[in-house]
Order: structure tokens, then sequence, then C-alpha cells
């Protein structure tokens, strides 16, 4: 069976044909409109847009995890590798795998600052 949803414009009731975003004051707002209605939005902005400064807005990036990999809860370091073989250096007990304890990252950083 298959549905059909059919938008509604959201200023005369009639079939809408699309959903608008927009933003006013950092307010983040949608509407749906018929193809009409569409053109009149975009007429009633048009003297402001065209006197607008575009803003281009930097992605913060997120993090993501590979396929597979485990969340991890330690410390998120980077260089984990380079505190372990240190600490075996230095003679302390510190295991292959797991977490490192917080008093050698502590030594490790201490040592190397």
């Amino acid at each position: 069976m298959a549905q059909r949803i059919v938008l509604s414009d959201d200023l005369d009731g009639s079939e809408a044909t699309q959903t608008l975003h927009y933003t006013v004051d950092g307010q983040e707002y949608e509407i749906d409109l018929s193809e009409e209605n569409v053109q009149r939005f975009h007429e009633a902005l048009e003297p402001f847009v065209s006197k607008s400064r575009p803003v281009e807005r930097r992605l913060i990036p997120t993090p993501t995890r590979r396929s597979g990999q485990r969340r991890s809860g330690g410390s998120g370091r980077d260089d984990i590798a380079q505190i372990r073989a240190w600490a075996e250096s230095q003679g302390m007990d510190v295991s292959a795998r797991g977490r490192v304890k917080k008093e050698i990252i502590a030594a490790y950083d201490e040592a190397h600052n």
C-alpha cells in the first residue's frame, strides 16, 4: 500500500510544494508553501537580501568513530603509546593494553614540560 503525504500551504491552505527554512535573529523557522507563495516569500525578502552580506559559517568538526572501533573511556590523548614506552624505560609498571594510570600520565607530562 502506497501512502501519499500532502503538505498544506501554511498561509492559504492550498497544496504546498515545498518547505522553506529560514532564520531571523538567530531563530530558525520553517513554513510549507505553494509555488505561488514561495515566489511571494522570495519577492518580499528580495530588497533585504540584495542589500545583505553573506555570512560564511565555519563548521566545527565533530569526532567520528570508525566502523568497528570501540569507544574508549580513556584520556583521549594520542600519545599513549609514547607514554607507555617512556614509563617502561623508567621502570614503571605499565600494562601493554588498557588504561594508563593517571599518575603515570602526570609523571610523563611533568618530565616532558
